[in-house]
């Protein structure tokens, strides 16, 4: 077990909560986009395909070119659109809304897929995001 109060990535000081939390420094976080984890959104339901009780949860990254310098950040739903209407700029990877996590399954493999706060999704197709209500339907 690595020690709590350096980063386990550099093994420099961690000096914030924060920091504490997710186990890495803020300049290794900035690099790796490694954020600290929420709340799980999966019950503990067992897996749906073999009912198995063991999953790994891991939060994708996307991962991008900055500048000319690669960088990283968790998956989002939808991004953030930094500018205004007279100069967009180009979408930072590391800011956005409903973040995805997934948990696979340690026997089968099986992947499900959430998303976290979904309510704070933008809908609009500047974001490629829209509201769907299977429930409204005539045939229900």
């Amino acid at each position: 077990m690595s020690d709590p109060t350096t980063c386990t990535l550099c093994t420099g000081l961690l000096n914030t909560r924060i920091e504490r939390s997710r186990r890495v420094c803020d300049a290794c976080a900035a690099k790796t986009g490694v954020v600290v984890l929420q709340p799980s959104q999966r019950g503990r339901a067992p897996c749906s395909k073999c009912h198995f009780t063991q999953f790994v949860r891991a939060v994708p990254r996307e991962l991008a070119d900055r500048d000319g310098h690669p960088t990283a950040g968790p998956m989002f739903a939808a991004y953030q659109i930094p500018g205004d209407e007279l100069h967009i700029e180009p979408i930072d990877t590391r800011r956005g809304f409903g973040v995805f996590e997934v948990y696979i399954c340690k026997r089968c493999g099986f992947v499900e897929w959430y998303c976290q706060d979904p309510l704070e999704i933008p809908i609009g197709p500047e974001y490629m995001t829209e509201d769907v209500d299977v429930g409204a339907t005539p045939f229900r």
